[in-house]
């Protein structure tokens, strides 16, 4: 029984339905692999209000930085549903299981991050992950005021 790569992906990357891994591409020059999610669901629950089946109004571009796989960095693809609410009339866009909102990186990402800045100098961790380290000391403002 032959598995597709979209569906070894979809499991490496801990996703279940209606996420899924659509595609994914594998740039070797840029040493970086893309993966385009998308989401199945044609209709989910108020995330401001929890009403159940609730259209989709649109869905809305986004992506986050995730672990590296072997060498290469991740990054992940994804339109994301707003939900129009019948009930409280609110247009929120829904959350995705892997990020908090607004972060740009992944859950995963940002707990090797915050982990990697407790040993060592902002900066450094920084350099060893490919980012800057001013995108590093937001996390670390957010979980602290958390």
């Amino acid at each position: 029984m032959a598995i597709g790569i979209e569906s070894l992906f979809t499991s490496a990357l801990g996703l279940s339905a209606p996420w899924r891994v659509e595609n994914v591409n594998l740039d070797m020059a840029r040493r970086r692999i893309d993966f385009d999610l998308t989401c199945d669901a044609k209709r989910l629950a108020c995330p401001v209000c929890g009403l159940l089946d609730q259209g989709i109004h649109d869905r809305q571009k986004r992506q986050w930085r995730h672990l590296d796989f072997f060498q290469y960095e991740a990054w992940l693809h994804a339109e994301v549903p707003r939900v129009a609410c019948s009930d409280c009339g609110k247009t929120t866009q829904a959350q995705v299981p892997w990020a908090r909102e607004g972060s740009g990186f992944t859950a995963l990402f940002e707990a090797l991050a915050l982990s990697l800045c407790r040993e060592l100098p902002v900066r450094q961790a920084a350099a060893l992950l490919r980012c800057t380290d001013k995108q590093l000391w937001r996390r670390i403002e957010h979980y602290v005021d958390e």
